[in-house]
């Protein structure tokens, strides 16, 4: 799929598109723009309850889950720690090319 666009925006249940609880791409933006992490890279993510799982970046650098998540979420790509947790599994939104997004290109 598309490097930096808001997953969840196609994702989330609404359509025909398989939901995702998070998703996003590594590499595009804000803190991660600064990892050299695209296939491969591993995002770790901590939800609410303290259960912590791992996904791996796939050859484009996207990763995703339908995985249930309790809110807020501490997230971590390539062992940087993102400092606030979040409320939203839309990683783009804020890292990418979404609507609020700090990102850039590629």
């Amino acid at each position: 799929m598309a490097r930096g666009d808001d997953c969840l925006g196609c994702h989330s249940g609404s359509g025909e598109a398989k939901a995702w609880t998070v998703a996003g791409t590594t590499g595009i933006g804000g803190a991660a723009e600064a990892l050299p992490g695209r296939q491969g890279s591993s995002i770790v993510i901590s939800d609410g309850t303290g259960r912590s799982f791992t996904i791996r970046a796939n050859q484009a650098g996207n990763f995703y889950s339908a995985e249930a998540m309790a809110f807020p979420l501490r997230v971590a790509v390539d062992g940087a720690v993102m400092s606030a947790a979040v409320s939203d599994g839309s990683c783009n939104n804020c890292h990418g090319h979404g609507p609020g997004s700090g990102g850039g290109g590629d």
